[in-house]
């Protein structure tokens, strides 16, 4: 890490902390000894492979859009916590492109556990559902 003072790469870190997604670090700069402060975040190039064979780097913020379609009326804090949970099960696939059913199977287990509707309703979405019969047996399934 340089020093941002005097572009020194000698530097130590004082006090380490995690947040929410980062690493905050506390350095020392050991040539003119100012502070301040890093903040660290992994980053990742996750590849989604869509339905009709195309490519494209993998975004939260789609996921996250489509849970509060399905549940219509959330707090805000529930749906990131939601969509940092499921994208934490998606990295831990340690699958590198990964194809969307899989993301929306990912998804479904995870809205099945907190708001069985809202998985219904991305359900009917997600699997293209327009026969009610069909809607019915996957609600069969939800219920399970």
């Amino acid at each position: 890490m340089y020093c941002p003072f005097c572009a020194n790469e000698d530097t130590k870190v004082l006090e380490s902390r995690m947040l929410d997604d980062s690493m905050r670090r506390r350095r020392e700069c050991l040539k003119c000894e100012n502070r301040f402060t890093t903040y660290e975040k992994a980053l990742f190039n996750l590849t989604v492979i869509k339905k009709d064979g195309r490519s494209q780097e993998f975004d939260l913020n789609k996921i996250t859009k489509s849970i509060e379609k399905a549940c219509s009326k959330v707090d805000e804090t529930f749906l990131q916590d939601l969509s940092k949970k499921i994208e934490q099960k998606i990295l831990s696939k340690k699958i590198n492109p990964l194809k969307t059913t899989e993301i929306g199977k990912i998804v479904l287990q995870e809205l099945k556990k907190v708001d069985k509707i809202a998985c219904l309703r991305y359900t009917s979405v997600y699997k293209h559902i327009e026969d009610p019969k069909i809607l019915e047996k996957e609600l069969g399934l939800i219920i399970q």
